[in-house]
């Protein structure tokens, strides 16, 4: 059981769970068989071409998401064949992440990864594994940020263990 010492503890604890906190985002077509229409929410058609001032979007295969053990974790990051990035918010990765870990906290776009591009295909062409992680089993940063890689055509494993795991496995945080 957690005991908190000063009644301001329990709020800043809200404020972080919430900060890793996943918003549920519902089923995207509903109401016909070939998705004519958005979920209820939204009820708009969907145009088989963009508005005549927009390109359209650019194809990109996706990349997969896959799990990742603390001992295939360890293996990889102690023979330096991982690029591992830290989903967490920056509050937590300035208090301690793995070692050679770069911040990639789950964003709203893809404006980030695309800036850690040069990086990401530089370490996939040397044979290395993307890794993400967050702060433990319960924080669905990882998971968010392995799927923006992955929209954009990054493989990547999810160490889904997180900094808990490292931390209870005494390996050693920056």
């Amino acid at each position: 059981m957690i005991r908190f010492r000063t009644r301001h503890a329990l709020p800043a604890l809200a404020l972080a769970l919430a900060a890793c906190a996943e918003k549920p985002l519902g089923p995207p077509f509903e109401g016909s068989a070939d998705g004519a229409h958005l979920n209820t929410a939204t009820r708009q058609q969907v145009s088989p071409e963009p508005p005549k001032n927009q390109q359209p979007a650019r194809i990109i295969s996706q990349g997969k998401v896959s799990s990742i053990s603390l001992e295939q974790f360890f293996a990889l990051h102690q023979s330096g064949k991982a690029l591992v990035f830290d989903a967490r918010p920056g509050f937590f990765y300035h208090l301690g992440h793995i070692p050679r870990a770069i911040h990639l906290p789950r964003q709203t776009g893809d404006g980030p990864i695309r800036k850690l591009e040069t990086e990401i295909k530089t370490a996939l062409s040397a044979g290395k594994t993307i890794v993400v992680y967050c702060s433990g089993l319960n924080c669905p940063d990882a998971l968010a940020v392995a799927t923006q890689l992955s929209r954009l055509g990054h493989s990547s494993a999810v160490f889904s263990g997180g900094l808990d795991a490292w931390k209870e496995a005494d390996m050693p945080t920056e």
